[in-house]
């Protein structure tokens, strides 16, 4: 059995799609460690995302090992560990002592883990689910994207120059549903550089390389929550100016977004002018226009 721990996601994807037509026999055992490494810990210091990150890692590459020293003998399938630290063994038993075997390791890996932090199942009967699966896995690669992002010292201690030697404003959108996106674009493009992300893991990523003068951040998204990405900006830019998007306006969201940060609140769907004057309330925003109409005006004297 090979273990694959590069560009994990797209083996197993394409693992998929080629057992696809002939799914009995093969089997899964899920091991979830990625809940070793929670989000609000993992973002208390950048500095330390890194190391916590390559700690879990090697707990994960170690504990795939000995489930894989256990079933040495088994010759179809792969280990896969994930970008999030998790483990997957796929596996196709080609004996009844074979499957006997994988129960019998996955039940001694399992023993010393929380209930929630392992699953098994046939794949058969269960393919929607592991395709489902390997969505959420690239998902969580992109996570993982952006905390390393947050690692890099340099660029967020840039964050706060780069914008402030900015020439024109810039604004960051990020929303998953395309319409309210392609709405918002179509009115602000007209007077400001846009940069867009369609999840909070690719707004982290984006927050650090544009350091944006403004962010409309959704609260419902796949993935990371518009809260859990709004404490993520928070973490490597306090002074970061967010506006959190929602169709709803329960209090509990509101109350959320303010203590985690946000310095505005817009409900969805939101008119022109209502936009223009939330952008207008960033005091980056209102720096820049100064600047510019200063300029026009010692241009025209």
């Amino acid at each position: 059995m090979k273990a694959i721990r590069e560009s994990t996601e797209h083996h197993f994807l394409t693992s998929l799609e080629k057992i696809r037509p002939n799914l009995q026999g093969w089997m899964g055992f899920y091991f979830l460690l990625s809940k070793n490494l929670r989000h609000e810990d993992l973002i208390k210091n950048p500095k330390d995302i890194e190391q916590k990150i390559t700690r879990s890692r090697i707990a994960s590459d170690a504990f795939m090992e000995e489930f894989l020293n256990r079933i040495g003998h088994i010759r179809l399938g792969f280990a896969y560990l994930f970008e999030d630290n998790d483990v997957l063994i796929l596996a196709k038993p080609e004996t009844p002592e074979q499957q006997a075997d994988l129960i019998k390791a996955y039940n001694h890996m399992h023993a010393d883990l929380p209930a929630d932090y392992a699953a098994k199942g046939n794949v058969a009967g269960d393919f929607y689910n592991y395709q489902k699966l390997a969505d959420t896995k690239m998902l969580a690669a992109q996570r993982f994207e952006s905390y390393r992002a947050m690692c890099d010292m340099n660029k967020i201690e840039s964050i706060t120059i780069r914008r402030e030697r900015r020439d024109q404003p810039l604004i960051l959108i990020i929303e998953d549903d395309r319409f309210t996106s392609a709405y918002a674009n179509s009115i602000l493009s007209r007077e400001y550089d846009l940069v867009s992300a369609r999840s909070g893991e690719e707004g982290i990523v984006a927050y650090i390389e544009n350091a944006p003068d403004i962010v409309f951040l959704d609260i419902h998204l796949p993935g990371l929550t518009g809260h859990e990405t709004l404490e993520a900006i928070r973490a490597v830019d306090p002074k970061a100016y967010v506006v959190m998007l929602s169709v709803d306006t329960a209090k509990t969201n509101i109350v959320q977004a303010t203590l985690t940060g946000a310095r505005n609140f817009l409900k969805k769907p939101f008119s022109k002018e209502r936009l223009l004057h939330t952008v207008r309330t960033s005091p980056y925003i209102r720096t820049h226009l100064n600047v510019m109409a200063e300029r026009a005006g010692d241009l025209l004297q």
